[in-house]
């Protein structure tokens, strides 16, 4: 039996798993819904009442969406050497100049331990540089003149993927989650 998984491959299936096509039933013709079935692909085996009554969780949905945007990102970055979490963070030190690692993480909404596991490889290719501060516990962070230049050898890379994406959607709806996700994250992080 042929399956399509969520990057559109073609791949083989086990007997215990349905066949994997584009739905009719999907506004934007995406893959990801069961053959025969309203159900997302994610969702069958996590589904309880409470589930059917209220929707689909927010936060799964979300986390889905952006691991597969993130696949396509990074399929195109990959030729210059980079990952999208890696370009992210060349650019908001290019914005932020030299910052404390601290506000480096609130400025891209990671944890210290991700953040700096994120920054290693970035320093190990002399595209970032860090220093201490005034207080040797501070560690101040700041994108070198190779990481300037790795961001723009990125650049057309991600020109690609960004137009690979909107190519794949209305054009209302790639305007409308431009504006609308910035607003979700920052009512999320409302404390």
């Amino acid at each position: 039996m042929k399956t399509v998984d969520n990057r559109g491959h073609r791949t083989r299936a086990s007997r215990d798993r349905p066949l994997l096509r584009r739905c009719r039933d999907c506004r934007y013709g995406l893959p990801g819904h069961l053959t025969g079935s309203k159900l997302h692909a994610y969702t069958p085996g996590m589904e309880t009442e409470q589930t059917k009554s209220s929707g689909p969780c927010l936060c799964n949905v979300l986390r889905q969406a952006s691991r597969a945007v993130s696949r396509l990102y990074d399929e195109e970055l990959r030729k210059v050497g980079l990952r999208t979490t890696q370009l992210s963070l060349l650019r908001r030190l290019k914005v932020a100049g030299e910052v404390r690692q601290r506000d480096l993480g609130g400025l891209t909404s990671l944890d210290e331990t991700t953040l700096t596991r994120n920054l290693r490889p970035l320093i190990d290719a002399g595209w970032v540089a860090i220093r201490s501060g005034k207080d040797r516990r501070e560690k101040l962070v700041r994108l070198t003149d190779a990481g300037g230049a790795k961001l723009r050898e990125a650049r057309p890379a991600w020109e690609r993927a960004q137009e690979r994406m909107q190519a794949r959607m209305p054009k209302k709806t790639w305007s409308s989650l431009l504006n609308l996700l910035p607003d979700l994250a920052r009512v999320a992080d409302t404390t």
